[in-house]
């Protein structure tokens, strides 16, 4: 991981290098812990054998995550249409901030009541993990996290596989 620092207004903000989309771990397999937005323990494990959407969003952003939500749930609805089995996942990118109270008034926000959506946060370093092997960018900047725009289709065996990248690309294309 190649980490740049800048300095900036007396604050630092560090740029994290991420990966492309082959990665050579399964995303099943990144360590946690991990908890979710009832803040049972998570093991991404459970996901293999299904494929998966994910993505990172940040409780507070009010820009990159809501559309990035908004997406997942446009490609959750398609899947449903199409009778599709799939996991979704928002991973959060604020461990710190971002906590499993907070998700779970977001899923309630969101209308997200599908068993089959799950929010989940984990510890900065495991968050620096998923965030590498998904080839998520994001930054603290004073009091804000900056990040990427991407989800991502995880295979039954834990590889990424498809990829979106902008706000207005064929969310469909993610879809086994």
């Amino acid at each position: 991981m190649k980490i740049i620092s800048v300095v900036k207004a007396s604050c630092i903000v560090v740029l994290v290098s991420t990966t492309a989309l082959a990665h050579s771990q399964s995303v099943y397999a990144i360590r946690g812990p991990w908890i979710d937005e009832t803040e049972k323990s998570v093991q991404l494990e459970t996901l293999a054998g299904t494929y998966t959407v994910m993505t990172m969003a940040y409780g507070a952003c009010q820009k990159v995550c809501s559309t990035t939500v908004r997406r997942v749930r446009q490609l959750h609805d398609l899947a449903d249409q199409r009778r599709l089995s799939l996991n979704f996942v928002v991973i959060g990118l604020d461990p710190v901030a971002d906590k499993p109270a907070d998700w779970a008034a977001f899923r309630v926000e969101q209308r997200f009541a599908a068993a089959d959506t799950h929010f989940i946060s984990g510890t900065p370093a495991a968050t620096q993990r998923i965030a590498r092997s998904m080839g998520v960018r994001y930054w603290r900047y004073g009091e804000h996290t900056l990040h990427d725009f991407r989800i991502v289709l995880v295979s039954p065996a834990g590889r990424i596989v498809r990829a979106v990248d902008h706000f207005d690309d064929d969310i469909a294309s993610l879809l086994p």
